[in-house]
């Protein structure tokens, strides 16, 4: 007799597997998913599930999550909890006191808030927990006493355990030096954007691999990591004068966006990879030319550069300080090399210098609002002199391939 193999259903899946494939789904829909077998009813599968999400809560809705959680399994894990839309504060304190005892690993809040919400003290003794992500829906305005619905990290005390954190729309009651010493042990990964109270900031850990600011409006900031690979800086100066100090030997991927200060300190990127610069001011005055003239010896092992922007004076600088006396360096591995410009006449003398300083430039994409006479001549020039260099040109993004 014939035997006959009854197939596989995902009904007939391992727990581990059957929570892996529900842990892309919402709460809601993953509790709807009981009616389809005994199997995940009894014991009812989802109360055990080690990943929640509740997504597009609004006030109605929210009291969800805390009623699937008073149902939680006592002894089960939960290694994600994630809540987006609205929930108050008191709400969310609730929830996050619920899931400490529950060995959570990962916590991402992208929500709208009622009040102010301090991050609870069981936060920071919390050793399991890996992935911290916040983001506040309700802006942080610059005055700090309109602060008054948004998350507030209340201490100088860090979070032993994460190696990920996120942070946006935070405002910092206290902890300039955060960010050093003993506080982070095993962080590798941070990002501030939009966060207000941190006047200065300090970033001293030599575990930390990659590092994001963004508009943080500070008046000085120290970075210093030997293992610091990647470096994302945009808006982050309040004023011209504001001092800045990077120290990474390991960088190989440094974007910097918004003013470049006077007291610009770097040292040398040997393995930088990738650099992009995007600065503005009315003229380059004294104080840009020696602040620009201070980031070109840290970047000139450079591999691929991008002067990126409307509005950006990048390649007037360099061809005002190319005229009183050169560059001060030369960029030998320059392979590639992306310009956004007007093509006025001194951007193109910072476009002729550039390329008299990089030996072994095989690639320059130009992108141009508009060209003159002029500037053509200077590409057909370009395309005669460099045999081997590919330009790819064009206005408006238009781009022309041109050899």
């Amino acid at each position: 007799m014939k035997r006959i193999v009854r197939p596989t259903t995902n009904i007939d899946l391992p727990e581990e597997i059957l929570h892996h494939i529900f842990s892309f789904l919402p709460i809601k829909t993953l509790a709807q998913t009981t009616v389809l077998s005994k199997h995940w009813n009894q014991p009812c599968l989802w109360r055990s599930h080690p990943h929640l999400y509740f997504s597009c809560l609004t006030p109605e809705s929210m009291e969800l999550i805390p009623t699937v959680l008073s149902r939680r399994q006592p002894d089960s894990n939960i290694t994600a909890f994630r809540v987006s839309g609205y929930v108050t504060a008191s709400c969310l304190r609730d929830c996050i006191d619920r899931v400490m005892k529950h060995g959570i690993e990962q916590i991402e809040l992208d929500v709208r808030l009622d009040l102010c919400f301090a991050l609870p003290p069981c936060l920071f003794g919390c050793k399991t927990l890996e992935v911290l992500t916040l983001n506040c829906q309700n802006k942080v305005q610059n005055n700090c006493h309109a602060v008054d619905t948004c998350f507030k990290y209340p201490t100088s005390a860090g979070l032993p355990s994460v190696h990920t954190l996120s942070l946006t729309n935070v405002y910092f009651l206290r902890g300039w030096d955060l960010f050093s010493g003993k506080n982070f042990p095993v962080l590798r990964k941070l990002c501030l954007k939009n966060c207000r109270g941190l006047v200065s900031l300090d970033i001293k850990w030599p575990g930390l691999e990659i590092l994001e600011l963004d508009r943080l409006w500070l008046n000085w900031l120290d970075i210093s990591g030997i293992g610091l690979l990647e470096l994302r800086v945009t808006k982050c100066f309040r004023y011209l004068n504001s001092r800045a100090i990077i120290l990474a030997p390991s960088l190989q991927s440094l974007y910097w966006e918004g003013k470049v200060s006077l007291d610009f300190r770097v040292e040398s990127f040997r393995d930088l990879k990738t650099f992009s610069l995007w600065f503005y001011y009315k003229l380059p005055n004294r104080a840009t030319l020696q602040s620009v003239s201070t980031l070109l010896p840290a970047i000139c092992f450079v591999r691929s550069m991008k002067f990126v922007g409307r509005g950006s004076r990048v390649l007037e600088t360099l061809a005002k300080i190319d005229s009183e006396g050169g560059l001060p360096c030369s960029f030998t591995n320059l392979i590639t090399l992306e310009l956004h410009t007007k093509m006025t006449k001194d951007e193109i003398t910072g476009i002729i210098c550039l390329l008299r300083s990089s030996p072994i430039l095989r690639t320059i994409t130009i992108t141009a609002n508009s060209c003159s006479h002029t500037g053509n001549e200077v590409i057909m020039n370009l395309i005669i002199q460099h045999t081997l260099l590919k330009i790819c040109y064009g206005i408006f993004s238009n781009v022309a391939y041109l050899k």
